[in-house]
């Protein structure tokens, strides 16, 4: 158990480090339109996703693609995944690719609390009272920013939510990870295809001329399935409330990153609001190792 753990803490961290650490990628792509780094994205990752669940869990694989055909619905919930996940990427990206990486951190911290209001919402869960009060605090935190910045955090909360509710459908797809993640990637590339042949086909060329920018392309493709296979086995490996711990540890490093990377202005109103959330996701996260 103990070996089983450690293994799975690797993983983990691993997926966690990754995630926190890709804004840095995205922003070598600056000179590309956000919307095209998105395609890219689409298409690398259908590729790559294509060689992880055929190539390695090609049985489980066949069983899922039975699965689905004799189950339409799920089919249907694969559609909607892959379109809040799509619209999660290119929300991310395109906050990068316009200096507000601290949107993005903003956004994956209240991501898990928003998480227990949809589960109240749609899943009729019960909350205690210190996960009332985690869910009061994050919405006061909000409510500060706004009153600061004179408007909602909108971009945070679009990629919260567009996030939050990728998870929820997620929840009901009863097939294997990554044959999930395969669809959610094929599904939605012939319209990235679509979109870089002709909208936006100059990104082609850098295959061409540009070897650096190509190159980044082809890899976007492993950034964006090697952590979600990396996840996939942690989230086997480990307790969900050590998980639900770690997950903080991304938002953490973005919000380092907008800092002392990109030289986003953190100044005391995003102190406070931060301080918040902070607060908030403490005692939440205390609430399910007391439970």
């Amino acid at each position: 158990m103990q070996q089983t753990n450690k293994k799975g803490l690797i993983t983990a961290l691993s997926c966690y480090f990754i995630w926190g650490l890709l804004p840095i990628y995205w922003g070598l792509l600056h000179h590309i339109s956000a919307y095209s780094v998105l395609a890219h994205r689409i298409i690398w990752s259908a590729l790559f996703m294509s060689f992880v669940a055929i190539g390695l869990n090609y049985q489980q694989f066949k069983k899922d693609c039975l699965h689905l055909i004799h189950n339409i619905s799920q089919l249907g919930l694969l559609i909607l995944a892959s379109i809040f996940v799509s619209s999660n990427w290119g929300l991310y990206i395109w906050a990068i690719s316009n200096n507000r990486v601290m949107d993005t951190s903003f956004g994956y911290y209240i991501n898990p609390l928003l998480n227990v209001v949809l589960g109240v919402l749609v899943f009729k869960e019960k909350l205690t009272f210190p996960q009332w009060c985690s869910v009061g605090l994050a919405t006061i935190g909000i409510i500060f920013i706004s009153l600061q910045m004179g408007s909602t955090p909108d971009l945070a909360l679009a990629i919260a939510l567009t996030f939050g509710i990728y998870g929820l459908v997620k929840k009901k797809l009863l097939i294997h990870p990554f044959t999930s993640i395969a669809f959610e990637a094929w599904l939605v590339a012939p319209l990235a295809l679509a979109y870089t042949t002709y909208i936006d086909a100059s990104s082609w060329t850098a295959f061409q001329n540009d070897s650096y920018t190509a190159a980044l392309f082809v890899i976007s493709g492993l950034t964006t399935s090697a952590p979600l296979v990396l996840f996939t086995y942690g989230a086997r490996l480990l307790p969900l409330n050590l998980l639900g711990f770690l997950q903080y540890l991304s938002p953490t490093i973005a919000l380092l990153i907008a800092i002392f990377y990109f030289g986003e202005s953190f100044d005391t109103n995003k102190m406070i609001a931060f301080s918040f959330i902070w607060v908030a996701l403490g005692i939440y996260t205390a609430s399910n190792y007391t439970k």
